[in-house]
């Protein structure tokens, strides 16, 4: 496999505090919403295809992570690759490993760490099914049949992009994902109700809730309440939990928005995050009933810590 040049090696550490400015002015729509619900992978009858190929992917795929993109937002930050983000600046599902460096100033994975990458991506795949597999359509125009938006931009403008095509090819020669094991923890909405909810609306000391930036415009992922009400109904509690539910990854606390964007980055939270940090660490107890809602571990309506 090709090593990146030392040109976006340099790129990738020495940009990174002036993206940090980039990111935080990015629209929060793109930033939190995420991909809409996925359609499932199709049923078949016929005899089960290989898993996902690891070689494959180390070859072909994960190389394409490296590649520097050209213009980005105004004003232009250089030629990012998607390195820049998905390494250390991001706790979104597609988190890789920390580059290694040689002795030539070129980067590189380890055999280990790339395997570690593959296990994240695969469960960002539909496999049999490209068009429905996020890891494909976040980067994809949405004319293309990509998701409305992605922060780090859209770089594929069609399905006949080369990139595209090799990682279709991919995924297209496997069925079986980790992401949709039985295994899997499910949200349970009542606790959502009556335990979740409620945080979005009482503030810190000081501070403003939650829902004065999440419930209107933009950065939108919950209704307002009407006025005259404290409190959602059910029916809009279930419409919240359908978009609460895209910025959580089942099982994984630390790969869902709602946990990390208002975690501070001392504690392994987002950089970008234009509101107040709830949570200094993951220790909070109020972080970690989210984390065990999460994992799956909270059901019902009973919200002690």
């Amino acid at each position: 496999m090709t090593k990146p040049t030392r040109t976006i090696r340099f790129r990738i550490v020495m940009e990174a505090m002036a993206w940090l400015a980039v990111l935080t002015a990015c629209v929060l729509q793109g930033n939190l919403l995420g991909a809409p619900g996925l359609a499932p992978a199709p049923a078949s009858s016929a005899a089960p295809q290989q898993a996902l190929d690891f070689e494959f992917y180390r070859d072909n795929v994960e190389p394409i992570f490296m590649k520097s993109r050209g213009d980005f937002l105004p004003p232009d930050p250089g030629d990012p690759a998607c390195v820049m983000c998905h390494t250390w600046q991001t706790n979104t599902p597609l988190k890789l490993q920390p580059l290694e460096e040689d002795g030539n100033g070129g980067v590189f994975w380890t055999e280990e760490q790339s395997r570690l990458n593959f296990e994240v991506v695969s469960r960002l795949v539909v496999p049999g099914d490209p068009e429905n597999s996020r890891f494909l359509r976040k980067p994809l125009v949405a004319r293309a049949g990509g998701t409305v938006s992605h922060t780090g931009g859209k770089f594929w403008t069609s399905q006949e992009d080369p990139e595209w095509q090799i990682i279709a090819e991919w995924v297209s020669n496997a069925t079986g994902s980790p992401d949709r094991s039985p295994d899997s923890p499910s949200l349970d909405f009542e606790f959502f109700r009556a335990c979740v909810q409620p945080i979005l609306v009482n503030p810190l000391p000081d501070s403003l809730a939650c829902t004065s930036c999440h419930s209107e415009g933009a950065a939108a992922f919950v209704s307002s309440i009407p006025e005259g009400r404290r409190f959602w109904n059910e029916e809009e509690s279930r419409s919240n939990y359908q978009v609460v539910s895209r910025l959580i990854a089942p099982g994984y606390p630390t790969q869902s928005r709602l946990l990390m964007h208002p975690l501070h980055p001392d504690g392994g939270g987002d950089y970008a995050h234009n509101g107040v940090r709830r949570w200094m660490s993951q220790d909070d107890p109020e972080w970690q009933m989210l984390a065990a809602w999460v994992r799956g571990e909270r059901r019902g309506n009973s919200c002690q810590r």
